[in-house]
């Protein structure tokens, strides 16, 4: 047994991060269909004026004949995203991409604008479906309606891939709506936009063997986000659009995976044009969020003994009472927990969306995911980003089944690695806020010091007043950070 001190401080954290990790409905596929994978390939009609066609095809023929069940358990997912997309006239795909460990991603796709949607070879009234793979990232499928997938009129586009922050998904490039929303902004620039969902989130809870229900399933953080998930969606997507290269942009812990896997070379920098980072937590010693630092003040075995060794929170009678209920019913109580977490300007905050971005967020993680941030907070070395720590002592009685049972195991050294970010050669654009409580200023100093000792050309801007949700909340975010993006990325055509 592990005795934990720390009062009242400590229940009171706790309490805070139940409150905001229940605030959201999650969409599982049930445990005896988990170990399928679930290629589904899905239509909807996004033209003005039409009513909406929604089916749904399953090419995975262990599966066939349960499309109603299926429908069941994952039409919320779909709808939940295609409702930031369709009703505005965008197109809008979903593929599945399964990365070389077996976990199956849901990725959507905005391949252009509502303006550009008529124009020349770049428009389809009919219906397509796509397949591509990487040459050793992983493989999938899926397919949508307006522009189709396999219309090379659509390679002539640049690939950009958005990658989403901790505890969210791919809506957080959504919610800002038509004219404001960093997905919707890009497709009208005439981009080929593809929104990531790293495994464990909402969208991406499914497996090749291992079910959802299953410890092992859970035993991921960052490092595999960064090492399988994102260069498997980049070269799925590089396959279906027919592009050589992509840019990709990461908001917090999504600008961690793309320096990570441009670090490490898991994506290749030949298939990157360029990258833009908003907020990067790489280096936490200046954190001042609360709960984070309080989730810190613990080992990493007393993380999993308190919080279980899945997904971040573990569900339970109580949880299930609050889940659905809490931010809608008291959306301030919700909001101060958020600002208490990750900051935002609540000026800068429309309050009619204030219900759209409780319906999103918190989308979900692993423990396992959550503890590698506690460790990153109790980093004792400066400018230093640390691959997970399993621990030295490989008879440890809080071993996992199927996960490595310390450094030794897993790295054959008793440290963990560390990432070079001075090895990136990719142009970059660091992006930050001045009052960002999470990506605090001197930490992105301290970011920008190692990446200035790189060969990637290194281009900075901070955002005054920002806070860390400002890059996805904030309704000014269009004109303070987003065109900043838009104009650091290469020109598409239109």
């Amino acid at each position: 047994m592990v005795v934990v001190h720390g009062g009242h401080a400590w229940r009171s954290s706790v309490l805070l991060l139940i409150l905001v990790f229940s605030c959201t409905t999650t969409t599982v596929v049930d445990a005896e269909h988990a170990h399928a994978p679930l290629h589904l390939a899905r239509r909807l009609a996004a033209t003005s004026g039409e009513e909406h066609q929604h089916s749904i095809k399953v090419l995975d023929p262990r599966l066939r004949g349960e499309e109603d069940l299926l429908k069941t358990h994952l039409t919320d997912s779909w709808t939940a995203v295609a409702d930031l997309v369709v009703p505005h006239g965008y197109p809008l795909e979903e593929h599945f991409v399964t990365t070389t460990d077996g976990y199956i991603m849901r990725v959507f796709r905005i391949p252009h604008g509502v303006q550009s949607g008529g124009d020349d070879t770049h428009s389809s009234s009919s219906s397509g479906s796509g397949s591509g793979s990487g040459s050793d990232s992983g493989s999938g499928s899926g397919s949508g309606s307006g522009s189709s997938s396999d219309d090379r009129g659509d390679a002539a586009r640049p690939v950009v891939v958005l990658q989403h922050a901790l505890l969210d998904s791919c809506a957080g490039f959504l919610v800002l709506g038509p004219g404001k929303a960093l997905a919707l902004l890009l497709a009208d620039e005439g981009y080929d936009v593809w929104l990531a969902n790293s495994r464990g989130n909402v969208h991406s809870r499914n497996h090749t063997t291992l079910s959802v229900d299953s410890d092992a399933f859970w035993a991921f953080s960052f490092d595999d986000m960064a090492a399988l998930d994102l260069p498997a969606m980049l070269d799925y997507a590089l396959g279906v659009s027919g592009a050589a290269q992509a840019s990709l942009v990461g908001f917090s812990q999504g600008s961690i995976l793309v320096l990570a896997a441009l670090a490490s070379g898991s994506v290749h920098a030949s298939k990157v044009s360029s990258a833009v980072v908003m907020a990067p937590a790489a280096f936490l010693q200046h954190v001042s969020s609360t709960p984070l630092r309080t989730l810190a003040a613990f080992n990493t075995d007393s993380v999993f003994t308190l919080l279980g060794v899945r997904e971040f929170l573990p569900s339970s009678t109580i949880i299930q009472m609050l889940e659905g209920a809490v931010c809608f019913i008291r959306p301030k109580m919700c909001l101060n927990v958020l600002a208490a977490i990750a900051g935002f300007n609540e000026d800068t905050i429309d309050p009619e969306k204030l219900p759209i971005f409780l319906r999103y967020t918190p989308a979900g993680t692993s423990v396992q995911n959550m503890a590698h941030w506690a460790q990153c907070v109790r980093q004792k070395h400066p400018h230093t980003l640390a691959y997970f720590d399993y621990g030295t002592s490989c008879n440890s009685i809080f071993a996992r089944k199927g996960v490595p049972a310390c450094n030794k195991d897993r790295y054959g050294a008793d440290a963990p690695p560390t990432y070079d970010f001075s090895a990136i050669t990719t142009p970059l654009l660091v992006m930050s806020g001045s009052n960002d409580q999470l990506a605090d200023p001197r930490d992105v100093e301290s970011l920008l010091a190692v990446l200035g000792s790189a060969a990637a050309v290194v281009s900075f801007t901070q955002v005054p007043s920002f806070q860390h949700l400002d890059f996805v909340w904030a309704d000014n975010a269009d004109t303070k950070a987003y065109t900043r993006v838009i104009d650091f990325l290469a020109p598409a055509p239109m």
